[in-house]
C-alpha cells in the first residue's frame, strides 16, 4: 500500500509537471524524459533506506546521462559515467555490505528469522557451489560466485536469499511444506536467480523490482498442492521461476 501511495504521488506530480511545462510557465521536458526522469527519482529515493547502492548510483547516472548539457558533464556521458557508477557500487558493497546487511529494511523485517539459521548454509565461494541443505529455515548467500542449493526439507517454512552480483539457483522440487505455504524472501542486486518449484505449486509475488524482473515458465494450472510466497527486492537482477 505505502508503494502505490509512493508511485502514485510521483506520477500525479509528473502530470502536473507536464500540463505546466507546456503552457509556459516552467521548463518545458518532453513526456518521455519526464517519466523516465519521475522512474529514475523513484528508484533512488527508494533505494536509500536500503542502502541499495545500484539503485542510488545508477539512477543519479541515468539523470546525468539525459542532463549533460544542463549539468555542463557532456565530456564523460554516456559511458564514462555509467562506468563510475558500475565500478562505484561494486565497491560500496565490498566496503560496506556488512553493514547493509545488518541495516537495511529487509533484514530488519527478518532479523528474528535470519538469527535461528544455520550459518554453514551461509556460501561466499568462487566458482560454483553445489549442496543439499534442509531444515525449516534455509539461508543461501551469494557474493561475486554461483552456487546450486538442493532444498530437501521435511518441513521447510522460510528460505531467504541474498545475491549480490551473482547467480543461483535453488531446487524445491524434494522439500515438503506440512503447513501448504513457504516464504521465500529475496534480496537480489546484479544477480540472477533461478527457482526450480514443483508443477502443482503456486507462487504469489510480491517482489519489488527496480530496474528487474521476475519471470515464470512451465506454469502449471492444475490442482495446487502448495504456495510459495515470493517477498523481498530486486534491483538490476532477474528471477526465473520453472515449474518441474
Amino acid at each position: 500500500m505505502k508503494r502505490n501511495y509512493f508511485w502514485g504521488s510521483f506520477l500525479i506530480l509528473a502530470a502536473a509537471y507536464l500540463v505546466v511545462s507546456q503552457m509556459g510557465y516552467l521548463p518545458k521536458m518532453g513526456p518521455f524524459t519526464l517519466i523516465f526522469t519521475v522512474v529514475c527519482l523513484a528508484v533512488l529515493i527508494s533505494s536509500i533506506p536500503r542502502l541499495n547502492f545500484g539503485g542510488i548510483l545508477f539512477p543519479l547516472a541515468f539523470i546525468g546521462i539525459m542532463y549533460d548539457k544542463q549539468l555542463g558533464i557532456t565530456a564523460i556521458t554516456p559511458w564514462t559515467i555509467l562506468l563510475v557508477a558500475l565500478l562505484g557500487t561494486i565497491g560500496f558493497y565490498l566496503l560496506f555490505g556488512r553493514f547493509r546487511k545488518k541495516n537495511c529494511h529487509w533484514h530488519k523485517c527478518h532479523h528474528k528469522k535470519i538469527s535461528a539459521y544455520d550459518t554453514e548454509s551461509w556460501q561466499e565461494k568462487g566458482g560454483t557451489d553445489s549442496e543439499s541443505v534442509e531444515g525449516e529455515f534455509v539461508a543461501i548467500r551469494v557474493s561475486f560466485s554461483s552456487v546450486i542449493r538442493y532444498i530437501t526439507s521435511t518441513n521447510l517454512q522460510t528460505v531467504n536469499i541474498e545475491a549480490s552480483f551473482g547467480s543461483a539457483e535453488v531446487y524445491f522440487d524434494h522439500a515438503q511444506i506440512p503447513s501448504g505455504n513457504v516464504t521465500v524472501n529475496v534480496d537480489i542486486n546484479f544477480s540472477g536467480i533461478q527457482l526450480y518449484v514443483p508443477h502443482n505449486w503456486q507462487v504469489i509475488n510480491h517482489v519489488a523490482s527496480s530496474f528487474g524482473a521476475v519471470n515464470e515458465e512451465n506454469k502449471h494450472t492444475g490442482e495446487l498442492t502448495g504456495t510459495l510466497t515470493l517477498e523481498g527486492s530486486n534491483s538490476f537482477g532477474g528471477i526465473t521461476i520453472t515449474y518441474i
